[in-house]
């Protein structure tokens, strides 16, 4: 007996010794032809999840970036150097912060002025609800680095806008005293400029002409300091940034289908959110390819918003039932939901699809190793970009009107798969907000019609 175990051992060891010597000969050995078969035959089962994930990483949903609607807006504009922006810190919902920091990107562009560009103002970790906790004085936060990726933003303005001169921080100005004493600019407050407060569910906060309130500003501006006698670097301080109050719909298609693609998730989120697309796939049987478009018969992915929230979102039970009404419409059987739901509400939700023959997955589902420790880190809004990373590749989307998510990542993937359908589509139920071939949003009429007119996706 002991006999036997032992040239068991000697058996595997000498197995070992020609599996690692078969590997450095794909990996290292052969030439021309040969070694590319190897590599060929190898790639799917060793690199697969390697290969997946590289290629996420490397295409966005609709292609390239195309700057040419930036392009056109910057080329266009007057600047002045030594004219300075600062915005204060953005709080709220990821896509609150991404279209608060893209508003002080476009209204320096509107003012032809350099910039520093805004921190993110963090959401209270013991309420949700919470999002400018000790909310005294100026905003100060986090660098926008710990949503969004800073290196892809400068590189992409350096192409396309590079006459918007971007400053690291007010230190480049260490020698400049007279900037620590700016001009506080509130752009509900600009004489001339005329809020939407007219137009259903715009809630006052949105500009009726966008294109005029680069001028109204400087005429507000030159009010204050006449160009004259103005001393420069001179510092502008926008308190508070407002996230939504640019018309965004009214912007030319070539720059309102790119301008929110600036900001794009930052890359270790992407490759998390990567992994688990991948893992998604092969739990479903799946073939899904990052650098392709998307197969409608893949995956629902579904937001229900039941954790304390500044907004009212609907009772439980009416978002669960108009995502279970869409998902048994379209004939789908795998759903992937994100963020949002208390822990009771996605146990529900997911048995209650169960009896359906429906299999819901969420992030905790998907990973493995190292990358649970990585998501158990994040917060509340980190995992929220991992999501839509995840969500941007489903074969449908659906959420609740009331979600500035939920309409950033319906409007992205119009601009990416098709164009919107008719909103009142007959073969679904509820309360129908917004329809497009690829995405649904429930609720009444107008709800979020702020974020449908302000953000860039």
């Amino acid at each position: 007996m002991a006999a036997g175990a032992y040239r068991l051992v000697h058996y595997l060891r000498l197995a070992s010794v020609f599996v690692v010597l078969l590997w450095i000969f794909i990996q290292f050995g052969g030439a021309g032809d040969t070694r590319n078969q190897y590599a060929s035959l190898f790639r799917k089962f060793r690199d697969q999840r390697t290969v997946f994930v590289s290629d996420f990483l490397n295409h966005d949903v609709n292609g390239p970036y195309n700057g040419e609607g930036l392009s056109d807006l910057c080329s266009a504009k007057k600047w002045t150097p030594g004219l300075l922006l600062t915005c204060d810190a953005v709080p709220g919902s990821m896509t609150d912060v991404k279209n608060g920091i893209l508003t002080c990107v476009r209204v320096a562009i509107e003012i032809g002025a350099e910039i520093i560009l805004p921190e993110i103002k963090l959401r209270s970790t013991m309420d949700l609800a919470d999002i400018t906790p000790h909310d005294n004085g100026p905003r100060r936060g986090v660098p926008l680095e710990h949503f969004f990726d800073r290196a892809y933003l400068l590189n992409t303005m350096g192409q396309f806008c590079p006459e918007l001169k971007i400053h690291e921080s007010l230190n480049d100005f260490y020698d400049e005293p007279n900037v620590l004493t700016p001009v506080p600019l509130d752009l509900y407050k600009v004489p001339g400029v005329e809020i939407a407060s007219n137009l259903p569910g715009s809630a006052g906060k949105l500009v009726v002409a966008g294109d005029k309130l680069g001028k109204q500003i400087l005429d507000l501006i030159n009010a204050k300091s006449p160009p004259s006698t103005r001393q420069y670097p001179f510092r502008v301080a926008l308190r508070p940034t407002p996230s939504y109050i640019m018309p965004s719909f009214a912007d030319p298609p070539p720059l309102r289908r790119y301008f929110g693609r600036l900001l794009r998730v930052r890359p270790d989120l992407r490759a998390l959110a990567a992994g688990m697309l991948f893992n998604l796939q092969k739990a479903f049987g799946l073939t899904i390819d990052p650098r392709q478009g998307i197969d409608v018969d893949a995956f629902v992915g579904v937001e229900l918003r039941t954790q304390p929230d500044p907004l009212p979102f609907p009772a439980y039970a009416i978002q669960a039932s108009d995502a279970l009404s869409y998902i048994l419409a379209n004939n789908m059987s795998q759903v992937f939901l994100t963020e949002g739901a208390t822990a009771e509400d996605a146990a529900a939700f997911s048995a209650r699809c169960k009896e359906f023959g429906v299999n819901v997955v969420t992030k905790e589902d998907l990973l493995e190793g190292p990358d649970v420790l990585t998501l158990s880190e994040l917060s509340y809004d980190e995992r929220f970009l991992v999501d839509y990373e995840v969500v941007l590749h489903a074969g449908l989307f659906t959420g609740n009107a009331q979600s500035s998510f939920a309409w950033n990542v319906g409007l992205r993937r119009e601009f990416a798969f098709g164009e919107p359908g008719a909103a009142n589509s007959s073969h679904l139920n509820g309360t129908l907000r917004w329809h497009s071939p690829y995405s649904t949003l429930y609720g009444k009429d107008n709800i979020g019609d702020d974020f449908r007119r302000a953000i860039w996706p």
